[in-house]
Formats: structure tokens, C-alpha cells, sequence
């Protein structure tokens, strides 16, 4: 990729370090402790400038004025060491122990099939609240419609209604957020199995093209499947160049509990993206409770590892200082 501004992006996703859910997380909200935990970002990755920050719809039906002063904190408090905000507006990626919340089928799929709980504009109060309160907000790096979206184990061929109903709905958001007069561009955090395909399902309503690529280490393969993931990239790549689109890596930096080897993971991940000239918002900044950003000693730990780079004590894990060599 051609250097540009988002070349130039080096941050992170953060989860606060007090809750397990997205639901939990917003309703607990504590301004201190998130200024001390992004303080301590700045401090250990000086050169850090952006957060992934997810947001929560549930949060915000509980008590939606005070839920819209504590997004505008956030802003406020990431400003203060520098960095921009990708707010993640709807969450699809769903852990079998440890479940984030968010958006489930019977949310978008038409009529009473997988439920009852569908009902026309239910989303748009959060949108006018959150997009619209802030359309014009310089501080708003770009406005993430929702996190892994189309997450099937079953192949899209199979079931087309569900997958014609996702991209609806996600159509129907990015369309009001232009409605609403949003300056920020909108984009998609995509699956990182969907490959080619993915970015091609979101391209139409993502002004940039936001890829999740995970490295994840195969002791079954000769290289550990680099040259599988290199050669992804370069797909994605080539894909961004045909449609003209900025290449964003909203999320990577596969996990594990051996502090030794994340850091390799870290070092072939960020060196492979540094290669291709593209940014990154790496996973994740601080321990939480949330699925996979802790240590065994604070819960279930699943497939994924730990995927924290600062630990519950403040301190820095170690080796992951990497980070500041990209």
C-alpha cells in the first residue's frame, strides 16, 4: 500500500479493565480508572494515537443520557493523551463462556422467525444519539458499524436469507450514519475467515476497508502457515488498490498465555502489516475481565490466550514493549 494518514495509525482496541460484558462495562462506567489505564497505554506506547473503543446498545436502553455523557468522557479522556476513537457501534463476534453481548440473528432477520425481538427503527435513538451527537466530531477517527459480522459456522452459500438480512441491516446503519451527517468515514471490522470474500461483502458501505488478520501460529505446517497469512495479506492488498480504498488493520495480534511466545506473534504480525505500509489497531491494550484479556488467575481463558498487552497491575507484560519498534 501507498503510505497515507492511515499507515500512520498505531493504537489499540480497549476493553476497561472492570467488567466482563460490553452491558457491564458501560453501566459500571468508571471515568478514573479509564484515565489511569489509558495513561499507562501512553506511557509504555508514547507514540500510540488511536483506541477501538466498543460501544453497547444494551448500555444505552438502560439510561440513554447518561450513557451519551459517558461516550462524550471518552472522548474527552482519549483526546487527552493524544488519540483518536474508532467507536464500535454493534458487536457479532459471540464467546461460548465469556459473551461480550451485542447483536444476535433475531435482531435483524425480518419478521417473527427467530423471534420477536425486531422492531422497525430500534436502533435509531443510539444512532441519533451517538453518530448524531458527534457527527462533526474531529475526534472520531471513523465510525465502526459492528464487529464481525456475518460469523456463521455454516458456509454464507447455505444460508442466504441470514446473510441477505445482516447486510441489510448493516446497509440500513451506514446509511443513516451518512443520513445524520457523519464526517468521519464508516467502515466494517471484518471476520478474518472471511478472506476475500468478506471485504468484498463490506466494501459497498465501508469507506475504509477495516481487516482483522489474525496470525494464529499451526505447528501442523512446515512455516507455522506464514506464507498462507502473507499471502492474505497481499490479497487484501491488491483488493484495496482495485476499489481505492484506505487498508486499515482494526484488530490483530493473535493471543497466548506464554508471555515469550505472544511476543514472536506479536513481532512476525506487526512486521508483516509494517511491510504492506498498514496501520493498526492492535488487540488489546489493558487486562480485563472481558473473554481473552486476562490471565488464567481471572478467569476462563479460551482458544485465543491472553491477548493483553498491559497486565492487572499496571505493569507492562513483559516483552511486549515490541510494539514501539513498529
Amino acid at each position: 500500500m501507498p503510505e497515507s494518514a492511515w499507515s500512520r495509525i498505531a493504537g489499540f482496541n480497549y476493553q476497561p479493565s472492570y467488567g466482563s460484558t460490553g452491558l457491564e462495562l458501560w453501566q459500571k462506567f468508571d471515568a478514573r480508572t479509564i484515565a489511569l489505564e489509558l495513561a499507562r497505554g501512553k506511557k509504555y506506547f508514547p507514540r500510540m494515537n488511536a483506541l477501538r473503543w466498543w460501544q453497547s446498545w444494551s448500555a444505552f436502553n438502560r439510561d440513554p443520557q447518561g450513557y451519551a455523557h459517558n461516550f462524550s468522557t471518552t472522548l474527552e479522556l482519549a483526546a487527552e493523551i493524544g488519540c483518536k476513537v474508532m467507536p464500535v457501534l454493534f458487536n457479532r463476534w459471540h464467546d461460548p463462556v465469556l459473551d461480550y453481548g451485542g447483536i444476535y440473528i433475531d435482531h435483524f432477520f425480518p419478521g417473527d422467525r427467530f423471534g420477536w425481538v425486531r422492531k422497525p427503527e430500534m436502533f435509531d435513538n443510539f444512532m441519533e444519539a451517538i453518530v448524531g451527537g458527534h457527527a462533526r466530531d474531529e475526534r472520531i477517527l471513523a465510525w465502526d458499524l459492528c464487529n464481525e459480522p456475518f460469523a456463521y459456522i455454516q458456509r454464507p452459500a447455505e444460508i442466504p436469507e441470514i446473510v441477505n438480512a445482516e447486510f441489510a441491516w448493516l446497509k440500513a446503519l451506514h446509511g443513516r450514519c451518512k443520513q445524520l451527517g457523519a464526517i468521519a468515514p464508516v467502515t466494517v471490522g471484518i471476520h478474518p475467515d472471511h478472506g476475500l470474500a468478506g471485504i468484498e461483502q463490506i466494501e459497498p458501505i465501508s469507506d475504509v476497508l477495516s481487516i482483522h488478520p489474525y496470525w494464529i501460529p499451526q505447528p501442523d505446517k512446515p512455516d507455522g502457515g506464514k506464507a498462507d497469512y502473507e499471502k492474505r495479506l497481499d490479497v487484501y492488498v491488491g483488493f484495496a488498490r482495485q476499489v481505492a480504498k484506505p487498508l486499515l488493520c482494526s484488530e490483530t495480534c493473535w493471543g497466548e498465555r506464554d508471555d515469550a511466545k505472544r511476543t514472536e506473534i506479536v513481532r512476525y504480525t506487526l512486521t508483516q502489516l509494517r511491510k504492506r505500509k498498514i496501520g493498526k489497531l492492535v488487540y488489546l491494550l489493558h487486562h480485563s475481565l472481558i473473554a481473552d484479556a486476562h490471565r488464567a488467575e481471572f478467569g476462563h481463558v479460551g482458544f485465543p490466550g491472553n491477548l493483553s498487552f498491559i497486565e492487572a497491575d499496571g505493569s507492562l507484560r513483559p516483552g511486549h514493549e515490541i510494539f514501539n519498534e513498529f
